[in-house]
């Protein structure tokens, strides 16, 4: 049964003949209408959009500020490389902890006694001074829970974007600031041998995956799907990045296991993980 059978009219109109004109101005309500009615018949009930499909020139997914290709990523990397369950599941239950000293701070007094002396003054619209002071300056907890919510996902683009850079960076994160006593350092969980020292060897861009581990350890839940998205293609990023490494490169390759491990397991992309459960 056609729908214009069944539903019934809000306003009286007359359906468009065969001397109606579809190129002139509507002039009045009823031939607006009456305009409305033709460009309607005019559409197919149902559109399917063609799959691109071209293996010489790959089509890339935007999220936000950062593209992957949006086929699936293929783990090629040697298996000395991949993180054993006995290590992704320690370094999972490190990352609840540290998101359950998160959540317990923000509802202590100290949470608004911390925003009132933390003066760290970013502007999300300047992309080259955000990555000058990511890569200058350690993510402490301290900053990142005075930072918006909303501003810790549009870093976290940033970050995707800059993790897929070719270039080598050229800054050198500061030791200088001293931790906050009231906070555990979110980057020292970086290092797999649990020293208090952050991971500054290995990957040319350590200091990127620590801000992205230090920003998922602050996100508020439950996340938009649009962050989520942003999520996998940093999961995915990693993938391919750990795919580029050789048999060898074992401390290049743990905070690439750690972001695949951490997301995977904690923001519902178990697609990703390496050791399925």
């Amino acid at each position: 049964m056609e729908v214009d059978t069944i539903q019934k009219p809000a306003l009286a109109v007359d359906p468009p003949d065969e001397n109606f004109d579809p190129d002139l101005v509507p002039e009045t309500g009823e031939q607006y209408l009456q305009k409305v009615m033709y460009e309607r018949g005019k559409c197919p009930v149902v559109v399917v959009a063609a799959k691109p499909h071209n293996r010489h020139n790959r089509q890339k997914a935007l999220t936000g500020l950062g593209a992957v290709p949006t086929d699936d990523v293929k783990n090629v990397a040697p298996q000395a490389l991949m993180p054993t369950k006995e290590w992704e599941s320690m370094q999972n239950q490190k990352f609840a902890e540290l998101r359950d000293i998160i959540t317990s701070y923000r509802g202590s007094a100290q949470y608004s006694e911390n925003l009132q002396r933390t003066h760290v003054f970013l502007n999300f619209d300047d992309r080259k001074q955000l990555h000058e002071y990511c890569a200058n300056n350690l993510p402490y907890v301290r900053i990142l829970l005075s930072i918006p919510q909303r501003n810790l996902e549009m870093l976290l683009e940033y970050l995707h974007e800059w993790l897929q850079d070719s270039e080598p960076t050229s800054g050198q994160s500061s030791q200088d600031e001293p931790s906050d006593p009231e906070l555990c350092d979110a980057t020292s969980t970086m290092t797999p041998t649990g020293s208090k020292e952050p991971l500054r060897t290995g990957c040319r861009k350590d200091w990127i995956t620590q801000w992205i581990y230090a920003i998922l350890a602050c996100l508020i839940l439950p996340l938009e799907p649009y962050i989520h998205s942003v999520l996998r293609d940093i999961a995915k990023s990693c993938i391919t990045l750990r795919n580029e490494l050789k048999q060898e490169d074992e401390a290049k390759v743990l905070p690439l296991n750690l972001l695949i491990s951490i997301i995977s397991k904690n923001f519902k992309q178990a697609d990703l993980a390496d050791n399925v459960p």
